[in-house]
């Protein structure tokens, strides 16, 4: 009960309110999700705050230096829920709370604000990395959801990589396979892929389809720490408004993510990641991307041996 209660409270106080680049609102959600397939007939809970600052201007793969003074930067919360409908199959709920904040040189700060977008994900893994196997295989397939505002006003109409949702809905897939070194599972590397087909909103306004792609390994210690890390690609189109291009959006980014894990029981975890740009190549001639981002996150298991413990 006594941690039922702290996941609670993550819940409810995490600071107000994720962006890759200036042309994507609201957040990469499948980045942002967790690699989790509970078994069945039980819960997988996460709270997650991630921070973007999104301030570096490019041309192509070169770093151009900024005059105007702008600032810009992202946070989202984003809330988590899996369930284990048997040992193979699994359904995955994420929804995001967004504010997007810009400011150039000494004018007025511009904020956009509320609930983002939804992922509603079906899991499929036919094998699991446990006792008597060293490799797993899992398959995800869903739609993305606008939950939120893609029309917030403030004087005008805010530009769409201000607003807190996309308002569009999105086919997503998601592949995952793992191998593990030793049969406790204690260290294993993955590799998982994503890919989001975004459609049109009411504004006939496409973001660009965005494709994934990462490599890592984990370790968890004889202690109560864990660590993991990983190198992520990611590729996303031009957008689109009425089916014409618009340009200085879209491109390619390789990031670095390390991330450290505290294990309060076997079922609490806490977390502290990062995501450091390695590489950077964005389309057309000046676009504004990621300078650094990180994010602290809180998970817990609850499962029938929970239960009875």
């Amino acid at each position: 009960m006594k941690y039922s209660i702290l996941l609670l409270i993550c819940l409810a106080t995490s600071p107000g309110l994720y962006a890759a680049t200036c042309s994507c609102s609201s957040v990469p959600l499948l980045g942002s999700m967790s690699s989790a397939s509970p078994t069945g007939d039980s819960w997988f809970l996460s709270s997650r705050l991630e921070v973007h600052d999104i301030s570096d201007l490019y041309s192509g793969s070169d770093e151009v230096n900024d005059e105007t003074g702008r600032d810009r930067d992202s946070q989202s919360l984003l809330l988590e829920v899996s369930y284990g409908i048997n040992e193979k199959w699994s359904v995955t709920g994420l929804l995001s709370a967004v504010e997007q904040n810009r400011q150039v040189g000494p004018n007025p700060e511009t904020t956009g604000r509320g609930l983002g977008d939804g992922l509603f994900l079906v899991k499929y893994a036919p094998k699991k990395v446990d006792l008597y196997n060293r490799y797993g295989v899992s398959f995800g397939i869903g739609a993305k959801v606008p939950l939120g505002d893609d029309d917030q006003v403030d004087f005008v109409t805010l530009a769409e990589d201000m607003q807190p949702s996309t308002g569009a809905y999105s086919g997503v897939f998601w592949t995952q396979v793992s191998r593990s070194f030793d049969r406790s599972a204690k260290s294993l590397i993955y590799s998982a892929v994503s890919y989001s087909a975004n459609g049109d909103n009411d504004r006939q306004y496409r973001f660009g389809n965005e494709f994934t792609w990462s490599i890592g390994g984990s370790y968890q210690t004889s202690q109560r720490w864990g660590f993991s890390g990983d190198l992520s690609f990611r590729e996303t189109d031009r957008d689109k408004r009425n089916n014409s291009t618009i340009p200085n959006t879209g491109g390619k980014w390789l990031y670095f993510n390390p991330s450290v894990q505290y294990h309060f029981t076997d079922s609490l975890a806490a977390s502290v990641s990062a995501r450091i740009p390695i590489w950077r190549d964005v389309n057309d001639a000046l676009q504004f991307t990621t300078s650094y981002a990180f994010s602290i996150s809180l998970s817990y298991v609850l499962s029938k041996t929970t239960d009875q413990s």
